[in-house]
């Protein structure tokens, strides 16, 4: 990958669509990843994202890492480091 984009999700299910489609549709084309790390919140994030992922049809390689309880802004985005 060439450009990889790491989302902390908590609480954010009225926002993260949005943003997804707006990652989802960069013209730039070739290499880009967008790694999604659940950090636990009490919304429906998880499932909005989830529903965004299966409908997706385009260039970019979305990918969704639960964490088994929150562990914080900062620790979501060292795990999606890691898996980048």
């Amino acid at each position: 990958m060439k450009v990889s984009i790491v989302i902390p999700l908590y609480n954010v299910a009225l926002y993260i669509k949005d943003c997804l489609e707006s990652i989802g549709g960069q013209s730039f084309s070739n290499g880009i990843e967008c790694v999604i790390v659940d950090d636990c919140g009490s919304d429906n994030s998880v499932e909005v994202v989830q529903s965004f992922i299966d409908g997706y049809k385009g260039n970019v390689v979305f990918s969704l890492i639960h964490h088994n309880r929150n562990r914080g802004a900062a620790a979501a985005r060292n795990t999606g480091i890691e898996h980048a």
